[in-house]
């Protein structure tokens, strides 16, 4: 059977909601309660960090932010 990874993020979605335990969390997933740990371990620390940025933030460039000058 080939087991396909998980993100962080794929875990983080269920450490925002707070409804299920990590045991639960590792059966819906399919991983183990021990990945599970260490995931909301990292999540607990960077939670908080305003440093942090998620995969679900978004950059919005709009095109008057450049000045593009071409000579030929």
């Amino acid at each position: 059977m080939i087991r396909i990874k998980k993100t962080f993020d794929d875990y983080m979605v269920y450490f925002k909601e707070g409804r299920l335990n990590d045991a639960e969390i590792a059966k819906e997933l399919g991983v183990s309660h021990v990945n599970v740990g260490k995931m909301r371990r990292k999540w607990a620390s960077l939670k908080d960090d305003p440093n942090y940025i998620t995969s679900a933030s978004k950059l919005t460039i709009q095109t008057g932010s450049f000045n593009i000058n071409i000579s030929v």
